[in-house]
């Protein structure tokens, strides 16, 4: 194992980002010198990918939910995706959209996000321009 500054590209929404990865902990062969990419190396390089991206982090998702008292399936529900999805999210497999992280940031600070989205308020007149005054 060798600690190095690790520059890395990763494609996220569509854009490529270039990012540093700071004190990255990986094998290096002793023989011909290459790095082995292992799934902790990969872990560690998703991380930085979250911070450099300001996404929420998967403990920050875990602790919004326990904070709510609400489980990863009914987030699902509410939020409008999969199980799976929200699964992904947790388990650290997948990184949000920078979109569903702003949606998901919305619906653990205003009780009225999760309320809406909830089926307390969402009828189909909800955000349709005629009912907000939009005129089309």
């Amino acid at each position: 194992m060798t600690t190095i500054d690790y520059p890395a590209e990763a494609r996220h929404d569509g854009q490529l980002h270039s990012f540093t990865v700071e004190t990255l902990r990986i094998p290096v062969c002793r023989s011909c010198g290459n790095k082995v990419f292992t799934e902790d190396v990969d872990q560690q390089i998703n991380d930085k990918l979250r911070v450099h991206l300001g996404l929420l982090s998967p403990t920050q998702i875990r602790q919004g939910l326990q904070g709510l008292g609400m489980s990863p399936s009914e987030l699902a529900d509410r939020m409008g995706t999969g199980e799976a999805t929200v699964s992904d999210w947790l388990n650290e497999t997948q990184i949000q959209s920078r979109s569903m992280d702003k949606l998901l940031r919305l619906f653990f600070a205003f009780p009225q996000v999760r309320a809406a989205l909830g089926g307390e308020w969402l009828g189909p007149e909800l955000g349709a321009p005629n009912a907000i005054g939009v005129v089309g």
